[in-house]
């Protein structure tokens, strides 16, 4: 398993680029109780404790914290300078690095966009301003959300390979749950099935709060986001539509993932459920085939939804498709209608990694297909990081688990 401080490493080296590459001398990441989820992004670090981290253009990484935590950074070979403080010296330790370092532009994270990048309080604020005064400060800060949103959205080689991994752990347990499934159970015993192959590779659900069950949705019961229930239960004929996503190495995966019972004596899937699918499948495939940095967000939603839309099903209620991170909807750009929101403009990039899901959604007489895979964005395409669904599934008909 990939060390997260050689993440953390490879994010502060990038930093110091993007400081040179902006003109500002300084970033600082001031946090308490969590409150800038950029901490485990940049430094690998979930303290509750106060921490303060300078990084400047000239590549200084100097961490700023109460005993117990500065042991710890100091350990992890990340910093060039570790400073054990007294809460109530945090300021005293701020100002002096800031006259050293002869700081004229200071980055914080403070944003209107995007609350990934929008950590520092109102009241840590007023505690740097105080402490370098409130004129200097007006003249010196600049928002940091650009640089974080970058760095947050383009991954690093470490976390490709997190991620890679990730979505392998993801497809084999849906490979494990195909073997197990059988007629009889409802949408929650399917549930606990994959929660046990989970349990199985020491990994949890990414949604929620872990054991929180995946989706799992039989059409008949209607394909609004809801918990799985005990209502709904599989019978030959049925389709199955699975969202999953687990969490590995704090970073997280999203696919989904189409089944149909097979009902007895019956060889393959009626028409009318692979006409359904595959207008899903079909649909990835051209995003996939068309989609590269550069790009807006908005041009590849309409790409996805023309496919769903020329296939004969209904226009896509949802994005086409989001990044995938940290969190499995992990802000930044999104794959959606260009009059959606602000998100679905922006510009593509490479080493971006996107959950793709042109779905057709309809009535619960209907037929129903949510397929999701997840892409790498390379110099000019993608490259696939899961393992694609191209045909329904079929679950043949049985009504217990094969030994």
């Amino acid at each position: 398993m990939i060390n997260r401080n050689e993440v953390a490493r490879e994010k502060m080296q990038r930093a110091a680029q993007m400081l040179n590459e902006n003109g500002i001398d300084m970033w600082a990441f001031y946090a308490r109780l969590k409150t800038d989820t950029a901490l485990e992004l940049m430094f690998n670090t979930a303290t509750q404790n106060e921490v303060l981290f300078l990084l400047t253009k000239g590549g200084e990484r100097i961490a700023v914290a109460v005993e117990e935590d500065a042991k710890v950074y100091e350990a992890s070979g990340l910093y060039t300078r570790v400073i054990a403080a007294a809460e109530d010296t945090f300021m005293v330790h701020f100002k002096q690095l800031f006259d050293e370092f002869q700081v004229k532009t200071l980055a914080i994270n403070d944003s209107v966009d995007d609350t990934r990048c929008d950590g520092l309080t109102v009241g840590l604020y007023k505690k740097l301003e105080k402490a370098i005064g409130a004129g200097v400060m007006a003249s010196a800060k600049r928002c940091s959300y650009s640089m974080l949103e970058e760095l947050r959205a383009v991954k690093t080689p470490s976390e490709i390979a997190i991620m890679r991994e990730c979505s392998r752990i993801t497809t084999d347990i849906y490979d494990a749950l195909f073997k197990r499934i059988h007629v009889g159970l409802s949408e929650v015993g399917v549930a606990k099935l994959m929660m046990e192959e989970c349990a199985k590779r020491n990994v949890v659900t990414a949604f929620g709060n872990p054991p929180e069950y995946p989706l799992v949705l039989n059409p008949k019961g209607g394909m609004s986001h809801r918990d799985p229930n005990d209502i709904n239960i599989c019978e030959p004929g049925d389709m199955l539509v699975i969202d999953f996503s687990i969490r590995y190495n704090g970073y997280t995966s999203d696919i989904a993932r189409t089944l149909y019972f097979l009902k007895p004596g019956e060889e393959h899937a009626p028409q009318d459920v692979q006409d359904c699918a595959n207008a899903a499948i079909r649909a990835v495939g051209e995003v996939m085939a068309h989609i590269k940095p550069g790009m807006r967000g908005y041009e590849v939603d309409a790409i996805g939804r023309q496919s769903i839309l020329d296939s004969g099903f209904p226009n896509i209620p949802h994005s086409v498709g989001h990044q995938v991170g940290l969190e499995v909807h992990d802000g930044g750009t999104t794959l959606g209608p260009k009059s959606a929101r602000k998100a679905s403009q922006g510009i593509l990039r490479k080493n971006e990694i996107y959950a793709l899901e042109p779905t057709v959604l309809q009535d619960r007489d209907k037929r129903s297909a949510i397929i999701e895979d997840n892409v790498l964005l390379t110099d000019d395409g993608c490259e696939l990081i899961s393992r694609r669904q191209t045909s329904i599934i079929e679950i043949p008909y049985r009504t217990g688990e094969e030994a």
